[in-house]
This record gives C-alpha cells, sequence and structure tokens, in this order.
C-alpha cells in the first residue's frame, strides 16, 4: 500500500505584497480577541441565563465566531489565510465541531415549549474549536499575555478573599466562581503559573515585588479554597519548572524561594484555622499534620543549602546551569508522582490503617486526597454524559494528539513555549480529576494551541563546563 499524506490546503490569496498589506489587521483582531479572553473575559461571573445557556456561553460563541466571520472575509481580500489539514489534530478539531453542530440541531428538533434544552456544552465547543482555529493562523505569544491574566487575577483574588473574610458583598458579582470550589481552584493555579514564570524572568526589583504580591494572595486563596488536588499539582510546578527551563542557579533560587513562601503560608493555615476567627467559611487544616509538613520541609532544606553552598563566590547566577541539581528534582518531581497516585490507589483502604506512631498523620494526609478524587466529576465523565460516546472519544482524540504536538514543541532553548508547554500540561491533567470553568477554559485553550504552534526564536547558548571543588 501507498503512503499517503493529508493534501495541504490553503485559503486565501497567498501573494507576499497582499499578506504582507493584510497581516497586521488579521493580526490585530487576533490580539484584541486573546486580550479580552484573557483579560476580561474571566473577570464575567455574575450569574445570567439567557435562554437555554449563560451569558460567559453566549458572549465566548460571540466573541470567537464573530472573529472567525470577520478573518473569513478577509479571504476573498487576500488579507488572511489559513493552511488547513496539516495534521491530525486539526481533523480531529474538525470532526468534532461538525459533531457538535449536528448536536445542536437534534436538540433544536427534539426541543418542544415543555422541554427545554440546554446548549451550552455544543456551544463551548464550537468556539473553542473556533479559537483553535484563530489562534493557529497566527500564533503568535505575548508576553502581554501572561501580565495580563496577573492583573485581572487580583480582582478576582478580590472578590473571593471578601467572601473569605467578610462573609458577603461578593455572592452576585462572582457567582460562578464561588459557586464552583473546582473552579477557583483552576483559575488560582493557572494564575499562580503565570505569575511565578513573571517572577522569575523579571529583572526589574519593583515589577519582582509585583508578581511576589500575586504569588502570595493567590497561595491564600488556593489555601482557603482547600482543594487538595490543586494544592498538590501547585506544590508539583515548583519542581517542574527546573526540569522544563534551562535550571540556572538564578531560576532555582527565586524557584525555590517562592516554594518556601508556598510552605510557610501552607504550615501556618492550620494557626490561622484554629486558633483565629478571621475566616468565615468551614475549613480545617490539621495542626499535628502542618508539624510534619514543617520537619520535612526542614529536611529538605537541609539537602538544598548544602548543595547551594559549594557555588563559589563571585559566579554569576544567571550564567550558572546546575545540571546535578536538576537530577535531584528529577527525583523528587518523581517520588512526588508516586506517592500520589499511590495515595489515590489506596482507595478506602486507608481507613483501615492503625492509629500507631505517625499514621495518624499519614492518614490525614491520604483520605481526605481520596475523598476529594471520589466526589469530584473529572471532565472527561462530564463528556461522557453530555455528548455520549462517539462525542467523548472525538474529545479523547483531541486530547491525545495534543499531548503529541505539545511534546514534539518542547524545547530547553525554548524557554517560553515551555512555559506555555507545562501550562498545557497541567490543564490536561486536570480534566482527570475535576472540571475546569467555563470562566478560565478559554484561557486554558489559549496557551494549550500556543504551546503545539508558537515557533519562538531559539536561545543561542554557549556551554563550559565548572568543577566545583
Amino acid at each position: 500500500m501507498k503512503n499517503f499524506k493529508w493534501k495541504k490546503i490553503n485559503w486565501g490569496n497567498n501573494s507576499p505584497h497582499k499578506r504582507k498589506a493584510g497581516k497586521n489587521k488579521a493580526e490585530l483582531a487576533i490580539h484584541i480577541l486573546l486580550s479580552f479572553l484573557i483579560g476580561v473575559y474571566p473577570l464575567i461571573l455574575f450569574e445570567i441565563n439567557i435562554g437555554s445557556f449563560r451569558i460567559q456561553h453566549l458572549i465566548l460563541t460571540l466573541c470567537t465566531l464573530g472573529t472567525l466571520l470577520y478573518c473569513f472575509i478577509l479571504i476573498r481580500s487576500g488579507e488572511w489565510s489559513f493552511s488547513f489539514c496539516r495534521n491530525r489534530l486539526e481533523i480531529a478539531v474538525l470532526m468534532l465541531t461538525i459533531y457538535a453542530i449536528f448536536k445542536i440541531i437534534y436538540k433544536i428538533i427534539i426541543t418542544n415549549e415543555k422541554n427545554l434544552i440546554s446548549y451550552e456544552y455544543e456551544m463551548a465547543i464550537l468556539a473553542l474549536s473556533a479559537l483553535y482555529f484563530l489562534v493557529l493562523s497566527k500564533p503568535v505569544f505575548e508576553e502581554v499575555y501572561f501580565d495580563l491574566l496577573c492583573y485581572s487575577s487580583l480582582v478576582v483574588f478580590a472578590l473571593l478573599l471578601m467572601k473569605y473574610f467578610c462573609g458577603d458583598g461578593a455572592d452576585d458579582v462572582a457567582a460562578i466562581l464561588i459557586k464552583d470550589k473546582s473552579g477557583i481552584a483552576s483559575y488560582t493555579i493557572l494564575a499562580c503559573m503565570t505569575g511565578l514564570w513573571q517572577y522569575l524572568k523579571c529583572k526589574d526589583k519593583l515589577r519582582s515585588f509585583f508578581y511576589m504580591g500575586v504569588l502570595v494572595i493567590g497561595f491564600l486563596v488556593l489555601f482557603v479554597n482547600q482543594n487538595r488536588i490543586s494544592i498538590w499539582i501547585m506544590a508539583m510546578v515548583f519542581f517542574v519548572i527546573p526540569l522544563v527551563q534551562r535550571p540556572t542557579a538564578e531560576l532555582v533560587k527565586k524557584d525555590m524561594q517562592m516554594f518556601f513562601v508556598f510552605l510557610f503560608m501552607l504550615c501556618n493555615m492550620s494557626l490561622l484555622t484554629n486558633y483565629t476567627n478571621l475566616l468565615l467559611v468551614d475549613i480545617h487544616y490539621d495542626l499535628e499534620q502542618s508539624v510534619y509538613l514543617e520537619l520535612l520541609a526542614a529536611i529538605g532544606g537541609i539537602f538544598f543549602f548544602k548543595y547551594w553552598d559549594r557555588i563559589p563566590e563571585g559566579v554569576d547566577l544567571k550564567r550558572l546551569v546546575m545540571r546535578k541539581m536538576r537530577r535531584g528534582y528529577q527525583f523528587v518531581f518523581r517520588l512526588a508522582g508516586i506517592i500520589f497516585m499511590g495515595i489515590i490507589l489506596g482507595g478506602n483502604c486507608w481507613n483501615s490503617l492503625p492509629d500507631g506512631f505517625g499514621m495518624a498523620a499519614v492518614k490525614g494526609f491520604a483520605i481526605p486526597l481520596v475523598n476529594e478524587v471520589y466526589q469530584e466529576k473529572s471532565t472527561f465523565y462530564l463528556c461522557f454524559e453530555q455528548f455520549g460516546v462517539v462525542g467523548s472519544l472525538l474529545i479523547l482524540a483531541v486530547c491525545v494528539l495534543l499531548i503529541t504536538e505539545v511534546r514534539k514543541n518542547a524545547r530547553l532553548d525554548k524557554p517560553a513555549t515551555n512555559m506555555l508547554v507545562l501550562i498545557a500540561g497541567v490543564f490536561l491533567i486536570q480534566l482527570l480529576f475535576f472540571k475546569v470553568s467555563i470562566s478560565i477554559l478559554p484561557v486554558y485553550w489559549i496557551f494549550a494551541v500556543l504551546a503545539i504552534s508558537y515557533k519562538e526564536k531559539k536561545e543561542k547558548v554557549f556551554i563550559s563546563k565548572i568543577k566545583f571543588e
């Protein structure tokens, strides 16, 4: 049998002169859309139902499909072009879009006045598909996207903290997020990841304090929300950063600084919840578990500083790459992943452990995490619930192909791309445990598509080995 390839179809006039004339107009429209979805759309958290779907779905659908229609109008004049059917992922996304359209038509046929049916999930698929093709046509990543998310996250965090410490005042403004504990976790993880990346690469001290403030407030929201899965994911992000980025001493130092702040706040949450009345939400952190966590952090700190002290004085930390420490991060990350999966696979068997020395703390860590995993509805479960077997298999195919494409684009000499790859990985992991809120889902999707399509200029580095005595 002869090998075959999908034929590449170019939509639009590819004349160099016309592409140059229309390039800025198309890029401007897509840039405005992405900036709106990243910086403004997550702030639309009030609850208003219009017909069969919420206002969030309506705004998302109108903005994405409207921009796509505008770009298609530009095709005729040669001001926008798009190459279609380039890989299997695009075919899978197109098939999923067609399936969602047929699903909508079927629902319209069977709907009557007494039997109103929601179109939210189908509209979300159409909007994300349109967003996929728009981003893919002009895959340009700008650092301002991360800054926009950091700025808007402060508003969301302020509303959530108002709810946690004041009890009211934000129920109507942030109703969508306040009712969704997993949605808060998903949003906070993304905001903290982008804030961490901006802090790691920032060279200005004043802006570094700003990003540090975003992270501290985000950590507080994360701990008060007390979604244990999200706390595990965020903790493991600190160990993944030196693996997906070139582990310079400067990056490792800043990463561990924020990890220390993360652990310090987590260990002291038991004091905040047990000895003060500041929080007006029902959460509990065990004091004994906090002590064990502090001991573990102290042991880890001994090993870290023992290796760090080997760095000679006067060495430029921005140019020193710590390869051996990177191996240590790999070990810790794998160990944490095995422990996490072991706890999940242990299931209800953790209840049978005796309350001997140290076992009470182990049960206190394991049992709440297992219960949370079992209580949450994962995104894949919702797919089978809403789209049936065919639609769910198409969504699974998109996720698998997305993983394949993401791995192809990951390289140590492309730092921004690697950060986008990490965000895409965290996004796909979250789908296994809980659903992602509609207010932040488009932002995750934008970064995931950029992770497979952004063509970043490679960093040029010169390597010379240094042996420490």
